[in-house]
């Protein structure tokens, strides 16, 4: 699928979730746009040369994703274009941040934070160094945390296409991600011809989708990918009333839910963040219920 069918896609699936539940509004206006750049910077930074790693099938064996551990300072420039282009949208979308924003770009562009420490920050999950560069730019934390990481996404997007293809077709089959080791926002249910038990049960094999670089990587249907407890007993569902084909995924262990689009049945499935975003009203529900998400993301992560 090419950017424009992409991009179109992306399009007609906001709208529909603006037809269906129209107190979304104001997130799809806020998200809608930074979903069409990250897919326009993606592309924008293959178009200039950047290119996927190979897979390292002995990382992958081992369990191993393939950039948690990785020095990243390769990647500086592509990260400072993809910052230029991501950074003005979210200003525009979310004002309230818009001066830290101001200052990371500032920073960025004169050499004043080190490019390499904080996309390794970003995907080693970092806080303390993440808070140290915060301060020394003067920044909130989570905004850094957020800013620096929705920028960075398009470049492993871009690099790690081929660790992803590679880790579905070896099992990799973790609940983490094998390009940057993250936790998945989202789980998609789809249908397969394929007669694989461990994978698929009761007509979808459940795939994860990275909350930080939106890779996607099957798993076990009936697993929590947080903490790995299988215990039927300590796994739910819940599905919100009158959508039969969204539920939360629950795990009395570790008192985490997953969001879960079950498109098993779907002649077109729905593009995975704007799915995020239609679930929406169920991450307000799991969390008032004590529940805390899988990953946090920047529409899920509500006040208490």
């Amino acid at each position: 699928m090419d950017r424009s069918q992409e991009l179109e896609r992306l399009r007609t699936w906001t709208e529909r979730l603006r037809t269906e539940n129209a107190s979304l509004a104001g997130v799809l206006d806020a998200f809608a746009p930074l979903f069409a750049e990250l897919l326009k910077t993606r592309a924008a930074l293959l178009a200039a040369g950047l290119s996927p790693v190979d897979p390292d099938p002995q990382r992958l064996a081992r369990r191993l994703p393939r950039f948690v551990d990785a020095p990243l300072g390769e990647y500086a420039q592509a990260f400072l274009a993809s910052a230029r282009r991501i950074l003005p949208v979210m200003a525009r979308s979310f004002p309230g941040i818009s001066e830290d924003l101001r200052k990371l770009m500032y920073a960025l562009e004169s050499d004043a934070v080190d490019s390499a420490a904080l996309m390794e920050g970003v995907v080693r999950g970092d806080e303390a160094a993440l808070a140290r560069q915060a301060k020394s730019l003067g920044v909130d934390a989570r905004s850094l945390e957020l800013a620096a990481g929705l920028a960075l996404r398009p470049v492993l997007e871009a690099v790690g296409s081929e660790v992803a293809r590679a880790a579905t077709l070896g099992a990799w089959g973790q609940g983490y991600c094998p390009v940057c080791g993250a936790l998945p926002a989202l789980a998609i249910l789809r249908s397969s011809g394929q007669d694989d038990a461990y994978l698929k049960n009761h007509g979808g094999q459940r795939w994860l989708h990275c909350s930080r670089c939106a890779a996607q990587w099957r798993f076990q249907r009936h697993a929590c990918p947080h903490c790995g407890n299988e215990e039927h007993g300590t796994l739910e569902y819940r599905h919100p009333e009158g959508r039969a084909e969204a539920r939360a995924d629950l795990c009395r262990k570790c008192n985490r839910y997953l969001a879960t689009c079950d498109a098993s049945g779907a002649l077109d499935e729905p593009v995975a963040d704007v799915a995020a975003l239609g679930l929406l009203p169920m991450d307000v529900v799991m969390q008032r219920d004590g529940f805390a998400p899988v990953a946090r993301t920047a529409w899920n992560s509500l006040d208490p």
